[in-house]
């Protein structure tokens, strides 16, 4: 081992004679590969002066290499053995850090790539380190984020295989995993001759369930995890695999690079394996990635780093004008106690890659191509941050502590190319008269108070909720089968009348700007009963002409009809109530022609029109249905939709058909009694619910539509709180009052007033506070908002009122504790004990659970002020809201 290194040692530095062509050390013999014409006498004066002297012995024709041994154990020696060659020995080099064969050749790089780029332009980006815990994949992720939110399409690959990071953060989020970068390798494997065109196809359409939701602006980032295993342990298929006889030798990196080229990236991010690993050999040695090495100032850190990037640089220089530069990053450092080490340790990293390439110049093997010895220079520092110590799981999280410590932009000068420039603003559309834009916020508000009765009118528009993103994008490459929960006023049957109004699936994604690979046509089975069937845009008339859509004469089957099936088979004599109903509704809906329940096969009629088309049904106004019956017949329907037949669809093959139930949740939780908290859980991602960021972003969105003030410079999903809170200052000002005044902050006083104790503000809330604030500021005098103090505090008042009367619709039992209260409001201040207003501990607690309880430290309660205005309760002292 010691023999076979050293002299691989000394062929990398250009230090063998000519005639010596090869060397093979074996635990009982090294063999040497010499010229012809080479005598012993020289192989043993050389191998004396390379090893030492006396490291030769034995008589002509019986040379021994003589090894150390510990003193007493006398000597031992291995055979050198002399083959002569007629000509210098041609081996293949492929992209490794431990080299197979030991030749002359190993004072050379290795062969450049045949073209100077990948395919489509592709760019190819890897950070690596020497040692793990240096922020490497921190910076990876807010490099890609950087990028996605300048406009660019990512996708960034978590290629440690054995202590990924990425992948655990998007587990922990939630996120699909289809595909892996293992069963990537896999399929790379299995190829013959390098043909990638099946492999390309597969990725490409595994590719979509994987992108990543949320504020990435204008473009797009996708990931694709380390492995879909859970089971911890070494890859079944490791990337030096993949360099056989038949394949390029970057067959790796090109095959990466037309997969992304496939699938729409223009830049690829690989998170590698740290240390001298083989696991990152094959990206690292390719000269056209952009290699990224990340150090702390720790000195074994920093030089092992040193050591990599010399060593990777005498194999794949970059050259100049050729190859993107290889850059440096050190991180985790004090600004205030290691300036002076950390600009140190640029100079150490930018001096390293001057000392690789000088390696790499002059005798005979200098390169024909120009060495770039100054584009190898970029070193940039990234300071220490407390939040970065520990990070938390889910990737939304982690990107969330990476913008706030400005990583993206210490790492901004890694981006490959010039970036597009971000949108601007749109400030002609806004109406110039403070009563115009008042007026315009008060009707784009009252339009949307009552989605049901806005019916499928595309000028409404769309705003791309963080939940709306997670159920588009969790389903990119497979149709929903899934149950949307929501409080009454949450935004369900809006939601529902966009999908209806988009008409397929695919639609309804690019209406939220995300792309499916899945298509279908949206098909209602119930919608509610008060949803105006306006004309929408194209010609299309709702729910009704979506069924029409679906049936092969062009009729589809009513609501009045399908109902008719539903009221039938509940009220017959065995109250049957399962699954089968559903499907025979579905199918119904979806184009079947009705036939007697005795007749009909519902699970065959579904699976014949999956083999037709895609169909995607859609449920709303469950409670309408529901208010029609009593008793434990309705219960246990609603079970049934919500779980058996959501069960039914996944087992189908290919999946074909899909669905989306849109339910109230008290209704859920009535209807499952076992198994509710799992039921929850499993629907968590795609509930809607709105906190206060959120209740600040429709706001915000209403108003921007209505054009009342200018577009933000970014995407509204893409701006942080205080964002949106400075882009809602012209609406309401700072605060309620001048700036300078002790009053509330607006951007924490609106959604707290309008929040429960559960920390949730309704969507219907919002905007009916919006409208009623706009209608009773007309005709202020006060310019610098469009909504005024005094009209903010009473159209809470107003909303207040509105909101007690739909909870008593919604839910009696709760209406009911709700007015029971209201008669002691006269005599009764807040906060107030349990025996002050007549409640007992079963209302207690359903108001609790409801939020429009609390219970203070000392046992009274208070009720939040969207409750508190309607039931006429007064505070005891002047009480501020504050947020919560």
């Amino acid at each position: 081992m010691d023999v076979d290194e050293h002299l691989a040692f000394l062929a990398a530095g250009g230090r063998w004679p000519a005639w010596l062509l090869e060397a093979d050390a074996w635990w009982d013999q090294l063999v040497l590969t010499i010229s012809p014409g080479t005598t012993e006498d020289q192989v043993r004066e050389w191998l004396d002066h390379a090893l030492g002297r006396g490291s030769v012995r034995g008589a002509e024709g019986d040379l021994v290499l003589a090894l150390d041994r510990p003193s007493g154990l006398g000597t031992e020696g291995i055979p050198v053995t002399l083959q002569r060659s007629q000509g210098r020995v041609a081996k293949r080099r492929v992209p490794r850090l431990a080299e197979r064969r030991t030749t002359a050749e190993l004072a050379m790089s290795l062969a450049r790539p045949l073209t100077d780029g990948f395919t489509g332009d592709v760019q190819l980006i890897a950070f690596h380190s020497f040692k793990g815990g240096v922020g490497r994949t921190v910076h990876a992720v807010a490099l890609a984020d950087h990028l996605a939110r300048l406009g660019r399409r990512v996708l960034l690959i978590d290629a440690d295989l054995e202590a990924p990071g990425i992948t655990w953060m998007h587990q922990a989020q939630g996120g699909t995993c289809d595909i892996g970068y293992e069963d990537v390798l896999a399929l790379l494997h299995g190829t013959t001759g390098g043909d990638l065109s099946s492999v390309v196809d597969i990725v490409r359409d595994c590719l979509p369930g994987q992108y990543v939701l949320g504020a990435t602006g204008p473009g797009t980032l996708a990931i694709l995890p380390a492995t879909r295993r859970s089971r911890l342990g070494p890859p079944r298929i490791e990337p030096v695999d993949l360099l056989t006889p038949d394949r390029s030798d970057y067959f790796l990196t090109e095959s990466l690079a037309a997969v992304a080229a496939a699938a729409d990236f223009d830049v690829v991010i690989v998170d590698l394996r740290a240390g001298a690993s083989e696991l990152s050999a094959p990206v690292l040695l390719d000269p056209r990635v952009q290699r990224v090495f990340v150090t702390t100032l720790s000195s074994q850190s920093l030089d092992g780093t040193v050591r990599m990037i010399r060593q990777l640089g005498a194999k794949a220089p970059a050259l100049l004008g050729r190859d993107p530069a290889p850059a440096a990053v050190v991180t985790q450092y004090r600004m205030d106690v290691h300036d002076a080490d950390a600009e140190a340790a640029r100079h150490v990293l930018a001096q390293a890659l001057d000392d690789v390439l000088g390696v790499t110049e002059g005798d005979e093997h200098e390169l024909e191509f120009e060495l770039d010895s100054q584009a190898v220079k970029v070193a940039l520092v990234s300071p220490f941050r407390d939040e970065l110590i520990a990070l938390p799981r889910s990737w939304d999280d982690v990107v969330d502590v990476v913008r706030r410590c400005g990583l993206g932009d210490r790492v901004a000068e890694l981006a490959p190319q010039p970036l597009p420039a971000e949108a601007v603003g749109d400030q002609a559309d806004v109406p110039t008269s403070v009563e115009e834009r008042r007026g315009a916020l008060r009707e784009r508000a009252a339009s949307l108070v009552f989605a049901e009765r806005t019916g499928l009118d595309g000028a409404l528009g769309f705003l791309s909720t963080e939940p709306l993103q997670r159920l588009i994008g969790d389903h990119r490459s497979s149709l929903p089968v899934t149950v949307v929960v929501g409080a009454k006023g949450a935004g369900k049957t809006f939601t529902f009348a966009r999908m209806c109004a988009a008409g397929t699936w695919s639609d309804f994604a690019r209406k939220a700007r995300m792309r499916v690979m899945d298509d279908a046509l949206v098909v209602p089975v119930l919608d509610p009963a008060n949803l105006d069937q306006q004309p929408t845009g194209d010609g299309r008339t709702g729910p009704q002409d979506l069924r029409d859509r679906a049936a092969a004469g062009g009729r589809g089957a009513t609501r009045s009809q399908i109902l008719r099936v539903l009221n039938d088979a509940l009220r017959s004599a065995d109250g049957s109530t399962d699954s089968y109903v559903w499907l025979r509704c579905m199918a119904i809906a979806g184009g079947s022609e009705a036939a007697p329940a005795d007749d009909f096969d519902a699970e065959r009629e579904l699976l014949a029109l999956g083999g037709q088309r895609k169909l995607l049904f859609v449920f709303d106004g469950l409670e309408d249905f529901l208010q029609e019956l009593e008793g434990e017949a309705k219960r246990v329907a609603l079970r049934t939709l919500l779980v058996e037949v959501p069960d039914w669809l996944r087992s189908l093959r290919g999946r074909p058909l899909g669905v989306v139930v849109f339910v109230r949740r008290d209704l859920a939780t009535w209807a499952i009694r076992q198994n509710l908290g799992q039921f929850l859980d499993r629907y968590e991602a795609y509930a809607l619910r709105w906190d206060a960021q959120e209740a600040l972003r429709l706001a915000l969105w209403v108003a921007v539509t209505a054009r009342a003030v200018a577009k933000p410079d970014r995407e509204l999903m893409e701006l942080s709180y205080e964002d949106i809170a400075q882009a809602l200052r012209p609406v309401w000002g700072a605060k309620l009052g001048s700036d300078s005044s002790h009053e509330a902050w607006s951007e924490r006083w609106v959604p707290a007033a309008l929040a429960d104790f559960n920390n949730q503000v309704q969507a219907r809330d919002v905007v009916r506070f919006l409208r009623q604030a706009a209608d009773l500021s007309a005709g202020d005098e006060q310019t610098d908002r469009l909504l005024v103090p005094i009209a903010m505090r009473d159209a809470l008042a107003m909303c207040s009122s509105e909101k007690v009367k739909e909870i008593g619709q919604e839910n009696k039992r709760l209406g009911e504790l709700l007015r029971g209260l209201e008669r002691y409001a006269p005599e009764v201040l807040i906060p107030f004990s349990a025996e002050d207003v007549g409640l007992d501990a079963p209302g207690i607690a359903a108001l609790v659970e409801a939020g429009a309880l609390a219970r203070d430290s000392d046992g009274r309660y208070r009720l939040p002020e969207i409750y508190r205005h309607a039931l006429g309760f007064r505070t005891q002292g002047r009480a501020r809201v504050v947020r919560r």
